[in-house]
C-alpha cells in the first residue's frame, strides 16, 4: 500500500516531466496551436492573452479602488493587496475551469491516434502561466519595487505546481460528470469571496476567523502576499499547503492514469 502510494507520488511528477522532455517539439507545436486558436481572426492577435487578464485587473482596480472608494475606507495599501491577490486567483480559475473540459477540448488529438495524454494538463498551464508571470511582475514592480518583482517570479510556477493534483482530478470529474464542469465556475467564485482576496483577513467577523484556518486557499493567498509583499510567512499555513499537495498528488495521478484508457469510450 505504502509502496504503491510512493510510486504514484513519484510518477505524478516524473511522468509529465519526462513527457515534456520527450515530446518537447510536440508540446511547443500544441502551445502555438492553442495560441492561434485563441486569437485567430482578432485584430490584436497574440496580444489578447496578455490583454485579457490585464483588463480584468484594471477592472477590479477601478471597481474597488475608484467606484467603491475602498482606498479611503480600508487604507492606502488595499488596492495593492487586492490586485496582488486577485492576479494569481484569476490564473487559478482559468486553469481549473479549463481542466474540467480538458479531454473534450483536445479530443481530436487522441481519439484516433496514439498521443501522450499526460501532456494535456501541462499544455493548459503554459500560456496562462507565462502571461500571469509577466503581469504579476509588473504589479509587484509598480507597488513594491524591483526586489519584490523578482521574488514574484516564483509565485506563478509554484502555484501551477500546487494546482497540478486538482488539474488532474478535475479533468476526470469533468469528463465523467458533466454537471461538475457546469458548477465549477460558480464554486470557484464562491471560494474567491470566502478567501481574503477582496478584503483583509482581519476584516472578517471574529466568528468567521476559524474559516481561514479551514480554507486552504487562505493559506495560499497568505503565502503569495508573504512572497511579494515581504510580510511574515506563516509556516504553519505553508506546511498545510504542502501536506495537502502531498496528500492529493498521488491519488489524483492514479485516478487520471486509470481513467485515460476509458476516455475514448466516453467521448
Amino acid at each position: 500500500m505504502i509502496a504503491s502510494l510512493g510510486r504514484n507520488l513519484r510518477d505524478s511528477l516524473l511522468v509529465p516531466l519526462r513527457a515534456c522532455r520527450k515530446h518537447a517539439s510536440l508540446l511547443g507545436m500544441l502551445v502555438k496551436r492553442d495560441l492561434v486558436s485563441r486569437t485567430s481572426g482578432t485584430l490584436l492577435g497574440k496580444l489578447w492573452p496578455l490583454l485579457q487578464p490585464a483588463l480584468q485587473v484594471l477592472g477590479y482596480w477601478f471597481l474597488f479602488g475608484i467606484v467603491y472608494g475602498m482606498r479611503m475606507s480600508r487604507g492606502e495599501d488595499f488596492p495593492q493587496y487586492m490586485l496582488i491577490g486577485i492576479m494569481p486567483w484569476l490564473l487559478l480559475m482559468e486553469v481549473l475551469t479549463r481542466s474540467a473540459g480538458l479531454f473534450r477540448e483536445f479530443s481530436a488529438l487522441y481519439r484516433r491516434t496514439p498521443f501522450p495524454v499526460e501532456l494535456l494538463p501541462i499544455l493548459i498551464m503554459v500560456i496562462p502561466g507565462i502571461v500571469h508571470v509577466v503581469i504579476l511582475f509588473g504589479l509587484a514592480l509598480a507597488f513594491h519595487g524591483l526586489q519584490a518583482a523578482l521574488q514574484s517570479l516564483v509565485v506563478i510556477p509554484l502555484l501551477l505546481l500546487w494546482l497540478l493534483p486538482l488539474t488532474l482530478l478535475f479533468s476526470v470529474l469533468g469528463l465523467f460528470l458533466r454537471d461538475f464542469a457546469q458548477a465549477l465556475p460558480f464554486v470557484l467564485l464562491l471560494l474567491m469571496y470566502a478567501t481574503p482576496i477582496l478584503y483583509f483577513p482581519s476584516m472578517l467577523p471574529e466568528g468567521a476567523q476559524p474559516w481561514l484556518w479551514l480554507n486552504p486557499f487562505s493559506d495560499l493567498v497568505a503565502a503569495i502576499h508573504a512572497t511579494v509583499d515581504a510580510t511574515t510567512l506563516d509556516w504553519r499555513g505553508l506546511a498545510r499547503l504542502l501536506g495537502l499537495w502531498l496528500l492529493l498528488l498521488g491519488p489524483c495521478w492514479a485516478v487520471f492514469r486509470r481513467s485515460v484508457p476509458h476516455v475514448r469510450e466516453v467521448l
